[in-house]
């Protein structure tokens, strides 16, 4: 069995947009996840100078920072190993799946994108999926902000025929599909890179938004929102859930259920008339 690639994590920060030319990506690249006016570039060994060379000498002044850190603190001090929740059996790639009868299996490659499984938002959206497919037949999901895609397969292995993956990090997209790849699920999940704004309007029977409190306060008040079955919210911790909760009350929206685990919460609701 190969060991966890993942020891070491060196982030490179390059101001502007920076994208590695095809075929010129160094070894132990992971990808570049963008955010506000910069570039980072994930490495699993030391490349500072295989990052400069690339800029050359008339870009050099865009080099921002190198960054050390443990992979376990960028996993919130755990190792990746398999784990348990509920009826999903999460095992890393390079680990030997032993599943037990009735899990089910999802092989995960995290990289650096959200959703290993270890997160409570994570652990909470995987209970309230697998008790709502025990009730109810969903098959079209819209998973915005997908991280790792592990929703999304969850979701699939529940009985989940047609998903939507949305996120508005390319790397995280990029992750999703190698995830996808891993779990023979390619043709049964269509990748989005975008805003999730821009995808409310799409048809499904279940939405996945485990996403930042600020963004899912905007996408509920958006009216092309609110026509979907069912629903399941998260990414709260502390007291955004009751100012989510309150701002539900007003929309055509009855909350099921409430979940939470060190703080952070998830919700399970339905809209009545669908």
């Amino acid at each position: 069995m190969p060991p966890c690639p993942y020891q070491k994590l060196y982030v490179y920060e390059i101001q502007g947009e920076f994208n590695l030319p095809p075929g010129d990506s160094p070894e132990a690249y992971l990808g570049c996840w963008r955010e506000g006016d910069c570039s980072y570039l994930f490495f699993i060994q030391k490349k500072e100078a295989e990052v400069k060379k690339l800029l050359g000498e008339s870009q050099a002044d865009r080099y921002l920072s190198e960054t050390e850190i443990d992979y376990e603190d960028w996993e919130a001090g755990h190792p990746l190993v398999p784990m348990r929740l509920g009826d999903f059996y999460l095992c890393p790639v390079w680990e030997e799946p032993q599943p037990q009868p009735g899990e089910h299996l999802i092989r995960l490659d995290p990289g650096v994108a959200f959703g290993s499984g270890f997160h409570p938002t994570t652990k909470l959206c995987l209970q309230l999926i697998s008790g709502l497919y025990q009730r109810t037949k969903l098959p079209r999901v819209l998973d915005l902000g997908t991280g790792t895609g592990i929703l999304s397969l969850a979701c699939l292995a529940k009985g989940a025929q047609n998903i939507l993956a949305v996120d508005h990090n390319n790397l995280a997209i990029e992750t999703a599909r190698k995830n996808a790849r891993h779990n023979q699920a390619e043709d049964k999940i269509t990748f989005a890179c975008g805003d999730a704004l821009a995808y409310l309007h799409e048809p499904a029977d279940l939405v996945l938004a485990n996403i930042y409190y600020a963004l899912l306060r905007e996408v509920l008040e958006q009216e092309a929102f609110l026509d979907k079955p069912w629903y399941i919210f998260s990414g709260l911790i502390g007291t955004e859930v009751e100012k989510i909760l309150t701002q539900m009350r007003q929309l055509p929206l009855e909350v099921v259920q409430v979940l939470d685990e060190n703080l952070w919460f998830a919700i399970l609701a339905r809209n009545p008339g669908r």
